[in-house]
């Protein structure tokens, strides 16, 4: 190889270790910002998983306050029913008329 081929040879090398440098830089970069989105997705993640065990207590919360007028219902008409049967029961031991 001559000076001059060596030269040009060597200007190749030097050009593409700046190319490689250039684009090492930004991978470099790239690899930052994908940790830095990693952690916020963990972060985020965290979060969530926090709202959803909130979201399960206020949904069973609800389901209890919801419920609550049919129990009271229901518990109203049972001792209707038995307050009933206890008249009549009254009734019958009182020597009803007719029986």
């Amino acid at each position: 190889m001559t000076g001059e081929e060596m030269a040009v040879h060597l200007a190749q090398v030097e050009q593409r270790a700046r190319s490689n440098t250039r684009r090492i830089d930004r991978l470099e970069q790239t690899a930052d910002a994908l940790t830095r989105l990693a952690a916020s997705v963990e972060v985020v993640a965290a979060r969530q998983s926090a709202m959803a065990d909130t979201l399960d207590r206020l949904d069973s919360k609800v389901e209890a306050l919801e419920g609550k007028p049919g129990r009271r219902w229901e518990a109203l008409v049972e001792k209707g029913l038995l307050v009933l049967a206890g008249a009549f029961g009254a009734w019958l031991v009182s020597g009803a008329p007719g029986v």
